[in-house]
């Protein structure tokens, strides 16, 4: 299998001197907010597109001159580019005859594809016929049958019904790592996080921060890193010979390296319910709330018209309107200099 080093790549006005490896048969997760060139990387590396400046590089190989169709690669979306009247039986057929197999291996492994996927009832189909479900399902048999020493996927599970989301992801990406098959991947949902070895965060065409999904998730370096790896609360602040002013309250920060206006990044679960008799932070009136997960995610508009998500135990009565005693741990902030609501790296 294959690593992939791209070296200051630069396209047009969406990317920007981006320098970055991929460690063969591991999984890297490219994201950050929509017009961050996120889809444009990945089709520069797939061959779709030839950067402006800058080399990428497949193990030893440098291909950034190389076309699309001479590149060992698989370049996938959550469309299969193949004749709709093609039936799922036509679909994986020619995937794996693709592979240098004899008769009997072919039909081995089309088979266990067919099982894997649960794909009998609609192997006779035509592809125009199935849900997005059942599409995107036959798509990743046809993946795997493909065995592509690397995989480049843009959104590639969107189309997938939200409640076989997580378990589909898991199945696909891990069998993807036992065949040592290098992923570099646009994820659409946040449930492929956790199955990835990297994050890159891009905004506006430049990295942010790369690393592990749970560091990220909870040392992000700016405003756009935070919001890709979960919710998370934006609150302006200010900050005085490290003092902390908010509309949730003032706190100390030992680790704010800046005076003046600011930006604190606050987790849901950052708060808590007051105990009886304990004294809080804030008063949060609930506006409205959803049970995920066996608790409540609830939304409550404060002091200025800001918004804040906070996680409450499911044995907590949950209505429009209830006032709730919260306290927070500021030491679990992350504390940004910028303009409030606006990212400054």
């Amino acid at each position: 299998m294959l690593d992939v080093a791209l070296e200051s790549i630069s396209f047009e006005d969406r990317l920007r001197d981006i320098t970055l490896r991929f460690a063969k048969s591991t999984h890297t997760a490219i994201v950050g907010p929509p017009a961050s060139g996120a889809s444009t990387l990945l089709q520069i590396i797939a061959g779709q597109l030839r950067p402006t400046k800058g080399h990428i590089h497949f193990g030893a190989r440098d291909v950034t001159k190389l076309a699309a169709s001479r590149r060992p690669l698989l370049f996938a979306t959550s469309t299969i580019d193949v004749p709709a009247r093609w039936s799922v039986n036509h679909l994986l057929i020619a995937a794996v005859r693709h592979r240098s197999l004899d008769r009997e291996d072919r039909k081995t492994e089309l088979d266990q594809a067919i099982d894997k996927w649960k794909l009998s009832p609609i192997a006779g189909r035509s592809l125009r016929s199935l849900s997005s479900t059942e599409t995107t399902i036959a798509n990743l048999a046809r993946i795997e049958l493909l065995r592509p020493a690397i995989l480049v996927a843009d959104r590639l599970l969107e189309r997938l019904n939200p409640s076989a989301e997580a378990k589909i992801a898991d199945a696909f990406y891990r069998t993807l790592r036992v065949m040592g098959t290098t992923v570099i991947s646009a994820p659409a949902a946040g449930s492929e996080l956790g199955l990835t070895d990297q994050l890159v965060v891009l905004e506006s065409g430049r990295v942010v921060q790369a690393d592990v999904a749970p560091n990220i998730y909870r040392h992000p370096l700016s405003e756009a890193a935070a919001e890709a790896t979960g919710d998370i609360n934006v609150i302006p602040i200010t900050v005085r010979e490290n003092v902390v002013q908010s509309p949730i309250g003032s706190w100390q920060a030992a680790e704010a390296n800046f005076e003046g206006k600011g930006i604190a990044l606050a987790r849901p679960e950052d708060f808590s319910v007051a105990e009886k008799g304990e004294e809080s932070d804030l008063i949060f009136g609930i506006e409205e709330a959803s049970f995920r997960g066996g608790r409540w995610l609830a939304t409550g508009i404060l002091t200025g018209g800001l918004n804040l998500r906070v996680i409450l135990p499911a044995g907590v009565p949950v209505h429009k309107g209830r006032l709730i005693p919260l306290r927070f741990d500021s030491s679990r902030f992350a504390i940004l200099r910028g303009t409030p609501f606006a990212t400054s790296l």
